[in-house]
């Protein structure tokens, strides 16, 4: 299972540069306001990380926080898919739902433009209560496989 601690580990072996951020509250999804313990938390640069199926296999889907998947458009890149339950999720990836860390996943990646465009991303950090910042340059490059792609609804 993967855990806060293995990940900020694999992160630091790696010299990908981050902050930890730690938050009053447990969540399962991007938090909408500031409950950082350091105030080191801004909803506007949060990245959520879905893992989908598809015919190919596993993929990972990088949105802002607050984006919603536009499911032509990404039907369109990746075929016919689905979002990996949580059973799934935790027996061959090692992460509980909320915590994915884009970072630590060694899957091919869809990165949304949207998300591509923020500066930071504070993303999941294998715990309901911690998060990394990181710049999104800095993230972007240490993904494996990683193609930017628009599949975010348009608002």
């Amino acid at each position: 299972m993967k855990t806060f601690e293995s990940i900020k580990t694999s992160l630091e072996a790696k010299g990908i540069k981050f902050e930890v951020v730690t938050f009053t509250d447990v969540a399962i999804s991007a938090r909408i306001s500031d409950t950082s313990v350091d105030h080191n938390y801004n909803p506007e640069k949060s990245i959520k990380t879905l893992v989908i199926s598809t015919k190919d296999g596993l993929m990972g889907v990088i949105l802002k926080g607050s984006d919603r998947i536009d499911q032509p458009k990404l039907k369109a890149i990746a075929g016919k898919w689905n979002v990996v339950d949580g059973e799934t999720l935790q027996k061959q990836l090692g992460f509980i739902p909320g915590t994915i860390c884009p970072l630590d996943l060694d899957l091919p990646i869809l990165v949304d433009e949207a998300a591509n465009s923020l500066d930071i991303w504070s993303m999941g950090a294998g715990a309901n209560d911690k998060g990394f910042n990181v710049e999104t340059t800095i993230a972007v490059n240490n993904l494996k496989d990683c193609k930017i792609v628009s599949v975010r609804q348009d608002l």
